[in-house]
């Protein structure tokens, strides 16, 4: 399995922390930490998870934890993936009545936070 890889990147308002290789249970320490540092820093952020393999369900928590902190900041946090795995990250956050603003691309980022 490829180790798990953050690139982070300003796209138009946006700050995309890109994700590459795989996001599991064993990784999601450092995905928080990581992810909270940007968004206590970034008015908006956008973890982009079309590029990486996710598996195991302690992820998703760490997404909603994010979201919650950059609300808290008022900031705004989105989740990028593409729709084969959006279903998978919608029906969880719907069943713990999280809010997550979910893209299917960049491009879907709205242009103002």
């Amino acid at each position: 399995m490829m180790a798990l890889a953050l690139q982070t990147q300003t796209q138009g308002y946006w700050t995309l922390v890109r994700f590459l290789g795989a996001v599991d249970d064993k990784r999601v320490l450092a995905l928080r930490v990581r992810l909270l540092r940007v968004v206590e820093h970034h008015p908006r952020v956008a973890a982009d998870l079309s590029g990486c393999r996710v598996t195991g369900t302690r992820w998703m928590s760490v997404l909603l934890d994010v979201g919650e902190r950059a609300r808290a900041c008022g900031h705004t946090f989105a989740v990028i993936s593409p729709r084969p795995h959006a279903v998978r990250l919608c029906l969880p956050v719907l069943a713990r009545g999280g809010r997550l603003l979910l893209c299917e691309s960049a491009e879907q980022l709205p242009n103002r936070g």
